[in-house]
């Protein structure tokens, strides 16, 4: 069974609109070999910039993060990486529970081309797919 679901994604005008679901629930998270895993194939995740409670850098609350909130640096990091992205362009996005109860997040992150944005959240998916405990 897939870690993370999306169930529904909205394009609005310069956003992607997911829908996402954790099994597992919120506490669900990559843990710290799982963390390893995607700094090691993601590298510049270490260098992102990250509103949290911690007010920590997003490298040191990677391994405890939610996986909607990594899946959500990952989709920016994609985009950011494209050579057909605008070298100017500054990605972001949030995360917020709609139920931890029931593992259901709000994942919203800007894009410059929908289909690059497509793309990222498939490799997203499946980077996460393979680095989770």
């Amino acid at each position: 069974m897939p870690r993370l679901a999306v169930e529904r994604i909205a394009f609005e005008r310069d956003r992607m609109a997911l829908l996402v679901r954790v099994p597992e629930g919120a506490d669900a998270s990559l843990g710290t070999c799982g963390a390893d895993r995607l700094l090691a194939a993601r590298p510049s995740l270490a260098f992102h910039t990250c509103l949290n409670d911690e007010d920590a850098p997003f490298a040191e609350v990677l391994a405890r993060t939610s996986l909607p909130h990594a899946l959500e640096h990952l989709v920016i990091d994609l985009q950011a990486a494209n050579p057909a992205c605008a070298s100017d362009a500054t990605f972001v996005g949030t995360t917020e529970w709609l139920s931890k109860r029931d593992g259901l997040a709000r994942v919203t992150v800007n894009f410059t081309d929908d289909l690059i944005a497509l793309g990222a959240l498939k490799d997203a998916l499946a980077l996460l797919e393979g680095t989770v405990e």
